[in-house]
C-alpha cells in the first residue's frame, strides 16, 4: 500500500466538492445556486477538482435545444475508505470509495483460539488482495463490541480495552502511520447506517435500539450521533435492574437479565428440560407460535420488559423514531409484543424493526469512515455525523 497523500484545495473548490459528496451529482448550475457562487467560479472550481482527479464529468445530457448539459459527480479516483467490525463471533470489512460505491467487503468467523481478535483481523485485512489493490485508504473505522472511551489512555483508569484491541489491529495491518483511524462503539455503528441510509434517514432526532446477546441504543439529536462525556452514552446495559437498597444489581444486570442469554437460561429453568427443551431463541419462538403455554408466557414477559426499556429510553431521549435491531427484533410475534407495549406508553415516537440487516455495523465504520476523510479534505463545509470521534493517536 502507498503513502496516503494530502489534498490541498481553495475555499471554491472546498465548497463545490462538499456539496457534490451531498447530491452525489449535479451539474454547474445547480452547484453554484445551491452555494450562491457565481457560474464562473464554479467553473473554476470544477477545473481544480477536475485536476485533482477528485471530480469527473459523469455524462450530457441533450436537451431539446442548445449545448449539451454536463454533470459531474465524485470522481472514482478521488479515494477509498475502510471500515472493519470486529464482532464477538464475526469480523468483517467493507471498502468504500469516496463517492459512495462499496469497492469490496467480506466476512470470517472469528477464532477464538487466537487470543487478540485485534491480531486476527489486522492480520486479516493485511493479506486481503482486494484491499491491497485499492492503494492507502483516506481513513479507516474500527466498530468494537466495547465502550470506546473518548480519551483512550486515561491517566486514572486501567488501559481501555478498546484502546489495546485498536493498537494491536493498527500495527497488524500495516497502514501508514498517518492514515486517520477513528473507532466507535459497533451499536453506534448500526445507528450511523439506520440514520444515513435506513428508516431513521430524515430524522434529526432519532434512536437505535439493538436487542441480541447484549442491549444497547445508540441516537442522534439534531442530526449529529451523541456519544456522551466519556463516550459511554447509550450503555444501557448499566441500568440497575433491582431498585430495593437490599438486592444488589450487577455489572450488566440488565443486560444479563434480558439479552438472548438470559432469555435462554429463564427458558430451561421455566421449562426444565424435556423432549421441548428450545436451544436458541428462535426455538423458543417457535415454540410459542405452535401453542406452548410456558414458552408463550416467557415470550410475552420478556417482550413486555424490553418495551418498557424502549419506553424509559425515548422518555429521555424524546426521538421522533425508534429502531428495533439485534437478534432479537428479528422475530416479528416477538418484535410486535416489544412495539405494543412501547406504544401503550409512548404515542409520540414512532417505533419500526431495523431492515438493514447483519452488515449494518461494518457498513456504519465505512459511513463514519467516510465521513472523516471528507472532513479531512473540506474542512467547515462539511458538518460531520460525529462531531468529536474517538480517534486512535499515530
Amino acid at each position: 500500500m502507498s503513502e496516503n497523500q494530502a489534498i490541498a484545495l481553495t475555499e471554491a473548490a472546498q465548497a463545490v466538492l462538499a456539496r457534490l459528496l451531498d447530491f452525489g451529482e449535479a451539474t454547474r448550475k445547480r452547484l453554484a445556486e445551491s452555494i450562491g457562487f457565481s457560474f464562473p467560479t464554479v467553473t473554476v472550481a470544477l477545473g481544480e477538482l477536475t485536476a485533482k482527479r477528485l471530480v469527473c464529468e459523469l455524462r450530457r445530457e441533450q436537451g431539446a435545444r442548445g449545448r449539451a448539459t454536463l454533470v459531474y459527480g465524485v470522481s472514482d479516483e478521488a479515494g477509498w475508505v475502510l471500515g472493519v467490525d470486529i464482532g464477538a463471533t464475526q469480523i468483517s470489512f467493507m471498502g468504500r470509495g469516496l463517492n459512495g460505491k462499496v469497492l469490496c467487503q467480506a466476512s470470517i468467523q472469528r477464532d477464538k483460539s487466537v487470543a487478540s481478535p485485534g491480531e486476527l483481523a489486522g492480520e486479516w485485512v493485511a493479506h486481503a488482495a482486494a484491499l491491497n489493490a485499492l492503494g492507502v485508504p483516506r481513513a479507516v473505522a474500527v466498530a468494537l463490541n466495547q465502550v470506546v472511551p473518548r480519551q483512550l489512555a486515561h491517566p486514572h483508569r486501567p488501559p481501555s480495552r478498546a484502546l489495546d484491541i485498536a493498537q494491536t489491529f493498527a500495527a497488524c495491518c500495516k497502514l501508514p502511520a498517518s492514515t486517520p483511524f477513528l473507532l466507535e462503539n459497533n451499536v453506534n455503528c448500526a445507528a450511523v447506517t439506520e440514520h444515513q441510509l435506513g428508516l431513521m434517514r430524515g430524522h434529526d432526532d432519532a434512536a437505535y435500539m439493538q436487542i441480541g446477546v447484549g442491549i444497547g441504543l445508540g441516537f442522534f439529536s439534531d442530526g449529529a450521533l451523541i456519544r456522551g462525556g466519556q463516550g459511554g452514552s447509550g450503555e444501557l446495559a448499566q441500568i440497575p435492574l433491582s431498585w430495593r437498597h437490599t438486592q444488589p444489581s450487577g455489572f450488566d444486570a440488565l443486560e444479563q437479565r434480558y439479552g438472548s442469554n438470559g432469555l435462554m437460561l429463564r427458558a430451561q429453568d421455566l421449562l426444565n428440560g424435556g423432549d421441548s427443551q428450545p436451544l436458541s431463541p428462535q426455538a423458543l419462538f417457535s415454540l410459542a407460535a405452535a401453542g406452548h403455554e410456558q414458552a408463550q408466557a416467557l415470550m410475552d414477559e420478556h417482550g413486555v420488559a424490553l418495551g418498557r426499556i424502549a419506553a424509559a429510553a425515548a422518555t429521555i431521549l424524546d426521538p421522533s423514531i425508534l429502531i428495533l435491531g439485534g437478534g432479537l427484533s428479528q422475530n416479528q410475534l416477538f418484535a410486535q409484543r416489544i412495539m405494543d407495549e412501547f406504544s401503550l406508553r409512548n404515542q409520540d415516537t414512532r417505533i419500526e424493526v431495523s431492515q438493514m440487516g447483519p452488515e449494518a455495523t461494518v457498513v456504519g465504520a465505512c459511513l463514519l469512515a467516510r465521513d472523516l476523510a471528507i472532513t479531512h479534505i473540506v474542512d467547515r463545509y462539511h458538518r460531520p455525523i460525529c462531531a468529536r470521534p474517538t480517534l486512535l493517536a499515530p
